[in-house]
């Protein structure tokens, strides 16, 4: 279920006009780890270590190319994987949905990711992503996504789909947001219903709480998860370790996606065929945002629902 453009209007301006602070409440639930050294930024590394707990990273960190397209450093160590553990070293989607022992992480539609909108498998280019293509096409990421007319950045709000896609960082900062700010009446009762949702945020909810954040009009409109002028955008999320230098000084990289420069020069190839970070001392931390989203959310659920909902994703119904 969906909420309409006109129903979403009505409910955040009944939700802010009405909802007042109580601090008891919000003594109940914990605060969300702060990682001083990341802006006073959520603590991620922590929250995603607790669903998605990790094999051990090897001495000298994960393997590392000396450059994008490059070699492997001859004192690179890989992970050994761990029964219910996840690899440590996270460089491709590529292997998203696979058991844990096998590199894999769950994918947006394994986490109930609700603004992913994933093409059909019709053995058209670019199925199962985010766009939307036709069969002759060549360039995957000249497809458009779901809801995306009112340009980047924006998604609209439709009677059919209500919000259309939008990346997992949007969500995660809405709720990141919402649960700091403590304007909840009583977030445990209003986020959640195990009986239809388990241990995600309902839906209804979880689209009040973008609007809220990030609505304008008739549309949702964002940041990309960067640093601006040197200071965190409205979604800003560190592990996408996106445009680092010297990497990706020659406009080779498409976001988080370290191309090398002959792919990025082509035109025509997806960025996201491109894998995360994989030089330098960050190689393999990346984390994708849903991961993050799914992690936050359970980390919460624990809190409200403990019996049901397990500080770890495999051990949870979700």
């Amino acid at each position: 279920m969906h909420l309409t453009s006109a129903a979403l209007l009505a409910l955040v301006s009944v939700s802010v006009s009405v909802i007042q602070s109580d601090a008891a409440l919000c003594d109940e639930l914990k605060s969300i780890p702060i990682n001083d050294a990341d802006f006073g930024e959520p603590d991620w590394e922590s929250i995603l270590e607790q669903a998605f707990p990790t094999w051990s990273v090897p001495d000298g960190g994960c393997p590392r190319l000396d450059s994008v397209g490059g070699t492997l450093l001859p004192d690179s160590v890989f992970p050994t994987p761990e029964e219910g553990k996840f690899n440590p070293c996270y460089y491709t989607k590529a292997v998203a949905g696979l058991d844990p022992k096998k590199g894999g992480y769950p994918t947006p539609i394994d986490t109930h990711y609700p603004y992913e909108f994933a093409a059909p498998f019709l053995q058209q280019p670019g199925d199962g992503s985010v766009h939307h293509c036709a069969t002759d096409a060549v360039n995957i990421a000249e497809c458009p996504k779901l809801g995306n007319t009112c340009g980047p950045d924006c998604a609209t709000i439709t009677d059919d789909y209500g919000i259309g896609h939008i990346p997992p960082f949007v969500p995660l900062a809405a709720i990141k947001n919402e649960y700091n700010s403590c304007t909840q009446e009583d977030i445990c009762a209003k986020w959640f219903h195990y009986e239809t949702s388990g241990c995600n945020i309902k839906k209804s909810v979880l689209d009040e709480m973008v609007y809220k954040y990030f609505g304008v009009n008739e549309t949702v409109t964002f940041q990309p998860p960067i640093l601006i002028d040197g200071q965190p955008s409205s979604t800003y999320f560190r592990l996408e370790y996106g445009g680092e230098s010297p990497a990706c000084d020659e406009g080779n990289c498409r976001g988080p996606h370290y191309c090398s420069v002959d792919v990025a020069e082509a035109g025509v190839i997806w960025g996201d065929f491109c894998p995360y970070v994989h030089t330098g001392e960050n190689s393999g931390k990346y984390r994708h945002p849903h991961l993050a989203l799914a992690a936050l959310e359970l980390w919460v659920a624990n809190q409200c629902i403990p019996d049901k909902c397990p500080q770890e994703w495999l051990q949870s119904p979700n």
